[in-house]
């Protein structure tokens, strides 16, 4: 079921007009959140294809908090601080990461900001399938938002008993 649902809306986040007016909607929202605002650092992954743009969000962090992003190792993920993005190199499924291994072990006053599909007003998301992020959730506990696109509201995400609830979404 979770498959169908994540092809569907890979498709329908292909298929999203003006883009970048979304992207900078989100963007706004995402630095004027006064979670986001109230934390020492921030744990972001590095937005590829038809995600919502993250780069912007790096930039903007790099400047006034500490930046974490995450490395895939083995069947988990791990953050690691960056300075810049030149601090990161193609990884694991060609996704940027990380090539230093200053790694996050406090999440005090931390924000995490998620990747996901589709999502649903409770709060779960679909993502890629791999349950990295749900791993992590687990064992470490921090503010979690998830960005998405309007368009990929869902109704049910069909979650199951290890996926983990976002604090909250923003959307456009």
């Amino acid at each position: 079921m979770k498959n169908e649902i994540r092809k569907k809306y890979l498709l329908v986040r292909k298929m999203i007009n003006n883009k970048s007016d979304k992207d900078n909607i989100i963007y706004n929202k995402v630095i004027n959140n006064k979670r986001v605002i109230d934390s020492e650092q921030v744990l972001i992954y590095v937005s590829m294809k038809e995600e919502i743009d993250t780069r912007r969000l790096i930039n903007y962090f790099l400047m006034n908090k500490r930046v974490a992003v995450p490395r895939v190792e083995g069947n988990i993920i791990n953050f690691y601080y960056i300075k810049s993005m030149d601090d990161l190199c193609e990884g694991t499924y060609n996704i940027l990461e990380p090539r230093g291994n200053d790694i996050v072990v406090d999440f005090n006053k931390t924000v995490s900001i998620t990747p996901l599909i589709c999502y649903s007003l409770s709060g779960y998301r679909i993502g890629y399938g791999k349950g990295y992020y749900d791993r992590f959730y687990q064992k470490n506990n921090m503010y979690k938002i998830g960005l998405g696109y309007k368009e990929c509201l869902v109704d049910n995400t069909n979650n199951l008993e290890y996926d983990i609830k976002m604090d909250e979404i923003i959307t456009d």
